[in-house]
């Protein structure tokens, strides 16, 4: 993890999306200079169950439903120059996060920058030491990991595509398709090792029996490669044919077979 730094930097905002009936028990950590905290409410309650904030604390009602709506809720309305993307479930490290917002400003050449989660912090090789971020190595990126420069990112006209993430149609891979789409904007990031926070729980990502998220994944890898699907839904079903569950199920996943067939 990179040292601590201080917190005499720019603003972050942690963009926490919630829906209505779990805002009442979210929790954040105490309140640190540089950070501030912008909760996105899908799907709000009456106000009077709404929780009691704090100053560094900003409560939005949005009318948009899908994690990636809320997503481009955050971009819209953050305040501060950077923006880092959470959950209601996730475990946040300011000092982390402080550290990732030291990294960008001290390189402007940077649009975003990605941290890893406690649990999946590499201890060795490449992975664990700065590095440069593309196509084949930004997969794993997720919340509270990503942190952007919201102000390069919407001059570039770069948004989470609506169709991905939980409650959209395709309800994963709205983060890859999002740095794919910087990456395509001609925006650069790289990965640092510090942690951001935990996710203690299993997340949708890590499902691997679900048809819908199988069907979710052919798609994401043809929305970010295009006439280069096949061969990259075929070096993808490789690489993952034992959570795919059999050599066969690999093979229909290459083919791009409907999600019917994984039943």
């Amino acid at each position: 993890m990179m040292d601590e730094q201080p917190s005499c930097g720019a603003s972050v905002t942690v963009a926490v999306s919630t829906l209505g009936h779990r805002v009442s028990s979210l929790s954040l950590p105490a309140p640190v200079a540089g950070i501030n905290y912008l909760v996105l409410v899908q799907n709000p309650v009456s106000e009077a169950l709404m929780p009691s904030m704090r100053d560094d604390v900003r409560v939005e009602a949005i009318e948009t439903m899908g994690l990636s709506n809320s997503r481009n809720a955050a971009l819209a309305l953050a305040e501060g120059p950077f923006v880092l993307f959470s959950d209601d479930d996730l475990d946040l490290d300011p000092k982390g996060i402080l550290a990732l917002r030291t990294a960008l400003e001290q390189a402007p050449d940077l649009t975003w920058a990605a941290g890893w989660r406690q649990e999946r912090l590499p201890r060795r090789g490449v992975r664990s030491r700065i590095h440069r971020l593309g196509w084949f190595n930004s997969g794993r990126i997720c919340a509270p990991e990503l942190m952007v420069r919201n102000h390069d990112v919407t001059r570039a006209g770069v948004w989470f595509d609506p169709n991905f993430g939980v409650g959209a149609r395709y309800p994963l891979g709205e983060e890859y398709a999002f740095v794919t789409d910087m990456l395509k904007a001609g925006l650069k990031g790289r990965s640092f090792p510090t942690v951001t926070g935990s996710h203690p729980h299993a997340s949708t990502g890590e499902n691997w029996s679900d048809p819908d998220l199988l069907a979710a994944r052919q798609m994401l890898l043809t929305r970010v490669f295009g006439l280069w699907a096949p061969l990259l839904r075929m070096v993808y079903a490789l690489r993952h044919r034992h959570r795919l569950g059999s050599f066969g199920a690999a093979v229909r996943f290459a083919m791009g077979q409907p999600q019917n067939h994984f039943r």
